[in-house]
């Protein structure tokens, strides 16, 4: 179990600026160093995981490293090396005389294919003893049974899609430390009826799987409450959201909620007030970023409302944080990448098994026992314990709201 503490001293501090380089390098080296590091590893539930003597475990990062949701995905990336440090600095560099490194794939985010191909990668790494990642619900549909079929697991701090953890097969290897677009949908349908005189509401989503499951989530608890909602899509890429800010306009709903990603979800909000909309807007975890939203929105960006926000961050960890990536996090999840590296290497440690020449061997199916019985009591996102489908239990799943106040997102309670 990880407990609290700060880096000590310029050597401490060096070293772990060295292990986020070297998760970037995983990254930017690209076919040239997956010539040298990876290669074609036999690999099923009941294939035991070896890492050869003097060589490091690996943990895996699946996330969106570039395209629109880079900022979210080098965050999470950032996040995972951060927590990865911190279990080093609690547990010590090496478990059972292996040290640990930490490999990043970018993953395309909710682009399937791309995420197909960073499985790839990353599953032909040596040393890989599991994936804190995929980063978005497209991807992880796409690639849930490939790392099911290879024995390794997922612990995801951001994907929410509500179906993901029931579709998987058994034996189950996915997990997440996030919550679900179930319990984010009823969230905003609760902040609607508790603090907005609304009867009427638009929900529009980005024709993607992610978006959609929000959407649907959100217009359910609504209608459940009484309210009178329209439901609308918009294709993702599209820029050009004349059309239907002009009708929302229009019929100028109590309310106006959007779930999907940005760039789409600001320039949908900023063509709302173009069109003369100046109700209430609400929006999700995937349009919840600083950079993304506030900056291009400005000053528009006042008084908008978001549904899965950042939770306030320990200080030890936020210190922490700054000391090794150089900034503070701005997007929602960053907690919940922490504490799944964190569950993750709390189970190497338990199972992983030293053999007479030095090398460690871990069976996948005691590994993802571990897993899903965490050692971690407190983490940096709260409570964490997962259900019998890998999903974090409602009680602990750290949802709240936030609203944009004087260019930053202020927690919200209701």
């Amino acid at each position: 179990m990880t407990m609290p503490f700060r880096f000590k001293g310029r050597a401490m501090l060096l070293g772990l600026t060295l292990l986020l380089a070297l998760a970037l390098l995983a990254v930017a080296c690209g076919d040239e160093e997956e010539e040298g590091e990876v290669k074609d590893i036999e690999r099923s539930p009941e294939t035991p995981i070896v890492i050869p003597a003097g060589e490091p475990i690996v943990v895996g990062v699946s996330a969106a490293l570039t395209g629109p949701t880079e900022t979210q995905g080098t965050e999470s990336r950032d996040a995972t090396v951060v927590g990865v440090a911190r279990w080093k600095e609690a547990n010590g560099d090496q478990i059972k005389g292996h040290d640990i490194e930490v490999h990043a794939a970018d993953d395309g985010c909710f682009e399937a294919d791309i995420t197909a191909l960073a499985a790839e990668r990353l599953l032909r790494v040596e040393g890989l003893v599991g994936v804190i990642g995929p980063m978005c619900s497209d991807g992880t549909a796409a690639v849930i049974r490939t790392y099911a079929n290879a024995g390794i697991v997922m612990i995801s701090g951001s994907v929410t899609r509500t179906d993901l953890t029931l579709i998987q097969p058994e034996p189950k290897f996915f997990f997440r430390t996030a919550y679900t677009n179930a319990g984010e949908g009823a969230l905003q349908a609760r902040y609607v009826t508790a603090r907005l005189e609304a009867a009427t509401a638009y929900v529009i989503d980005d024709s993607e799987i992610y978006g959609e499951d929000l959407a649907n989530a959100a217009q359910d608890a609504l209608e459940e409450s009484g309210h009178a909602v329209t439901r609308e899509s918009i294709v993702p890429g599209a820029v050009d959201f004349s059309d239907l800010a002009g009708r929302i306009a229009a019929d100028n709903p109590d309310v106006v909620i959007f779930e999907g990603f940005n760039p789409e979800g600001a320039l949908l909000y900023r063509q709302l007030r173009d069109a003369g909309y100046s109700g209430p807007f609400i929006g999700s975890d995937g349009t919840l970023s600083v950079p993304d939203f506030i900056e291009p929105v400005g000053e528009l960006a006042e008084g908008v409302v978001f549904a899965g926000c950042s939770l306030a961050l320990p200080e030890e960890f936020l210190a922490d944080y700054v000391d090794i990536v150089g900034s503070e996090p701005v997007t929602a999840f960053p907690a919940q990448y922490a504490d799944a590296a964190t569950i993750l290497l709390d189970a190497v440690a338990e199972v992983a098994v030293e053999q007479a020449d030095g090398s460690l061997v871990i069976e996948p199916l005691e590994l993802r026992d571990a897993v899903s019985m965490p050692k971690l009591l407190a983490g940096v996102s709260g409570a964490i314990a997962f259900d019998e489908n890998g999903d974090r239990l409602a009680e602990s799943s750290g949802l709240v709201m936030c609203e944009v106040e004087g260019g930053e997102f202020v927690n919200l309670r209701f």
